[in-house]
């Protein structure tokens, strides 16, 4: 894909520095305080949890875009950062990761003044190109320990194929798909993100997976799992629900409320089981005596060839156990 390209990274760093200090402060207060609550898989609760300079400056940037003043580079950036608020986690924390290299280039040369333009260094472009996966002699290590490393937040992903398997549910096993390692090619691992996210999100939903469903499975699991029908006409995704309404992702849909069965997912008896259903919210919702979940939620893009992400939460032993299986 191209953000998985260097030169990417590069002139989306670039862009949006160049459009930091640019635009006034208003309404920075309350946009922080929005971001600060926002999904943990959002690329504004990634970039504040990075450091509020970093999120400050791609805040900075999408307000100079919804401007009325055009600027050169504007489509560029839109379309950009369009893309990777889309994206997947694991894009998001290296955006976040390199900004922040960047930031801090710029802070140690010298050249950052306030309200006067920022430009990207020769140190800011060395930590583009420097923002690549660390190797590993050991294939059986996935991409998720060089991922966590670079984005200093605890995210992981990448599972490897032989202990995912034991934790998931045979039916479910060929949905999920598969990613190729950067660094071994010809080494797969089955696309399974873990997040250790801290705070409010944690104590009130808990620890979080996701898992990349193969585009193919995505219309059996929203009916079985979400009772809502997947409909597609050129090209294009739409969801039927009950009643005959039809709801077409612009890009992308969540859909909630999952049955709260969920042994067709994961093996009877193994932790990853046992660790959906001890999450916070799963617990409340049981003690609630509530007949689904919102632990377990699927987002869908609008394009019928793209793949979608079911996202579970997790009780925090069990989540620490999987992980310990995945990564050591």
């Amino acid at each position: 894909m191209e953000y998985d390209k260097p030169q990417y990274w590069q002139e989306l760093t670039t862009l949006t520095l160049q459009n930091y200090g640019r635009s006034g402060t208003y309404g920075v207060k309350t946009a922080l305080s929005i971001a600060k609550q926002a999904d943990v898989t959002s690329i504004e609760r990634i970039l504040v949890d990075t450091s509020e300079p970093v999120w400050l400056a791609y805040y900075a940037a999408k307000k100079k875009i919804s401007s009325q003043h055009g600027f050169r580079g504007q489509a560029k950036l839109k379309d950009s950062l369009d893309r990777l608020e889309q994206g997947p986690t694991e894009s998001k924390c290296a955006f976040a990761r390199q900004l922040a290299s960047s930031m801090e280039a710029e802070k140690d040369n010298g050249t950052t003044q306030p309200a006067k333009r920022r430009r990207v260094t020769n140190h800011a472009a060395a930590a583009v190109s420097s923002f690549t996966m660390s190797s590993n002699s050991n294939p059986e290590y996935s991409d998720s320990e060089h991922i966590s490393a670079v984005s200093g937040r605890n995210v992981y992903v990448g599972a490897p194929l032989k202990q995912a398997e034991e934790l998931i549910n045979d039916q479910f096993w060929d949905s999920i798909e598969r990613i190729e390692s950067k660094e071994h090619p010809g080494t797969w691992f089955a696309d399974m993100s873990m997040i250790f996210q801290q705070g409010h999100i944690r104590d009130r939903f808990g620890c979080q997976m996701e898992i990349g469903i193969t585009e193919e499975k995505v219309a059996d699991l929203a009916l079985e799992y979400f009772g809502v029908k997947v409909e597609i006409k050129d090209g294009v995704r739409s969801v039927r629900i009950p009643g005959g309404c039809k709801i077409e992702p612009d890009p992308s849909i969540t859909l909630r409320g999952c049955r709260r069965d969920l042994t067709g997912l994961f093996r009877i008896g193994r932790d990853l089981l046992q660790a959906a259903y001890t999450s916070p919210i799963y617990q409340l919702e049981d003690a609630k005596g509530l007949n689904h979940t919102e632990g377990v939620s699927m987002a869908i893009s609008g394009h019928a060839k793209e793949s979608a992400k079911l996202k579970v939460f997790l009780g925090e032993w069990y989540a620490s156990t999987v992980k310990k299986k995945f990564y050591g």
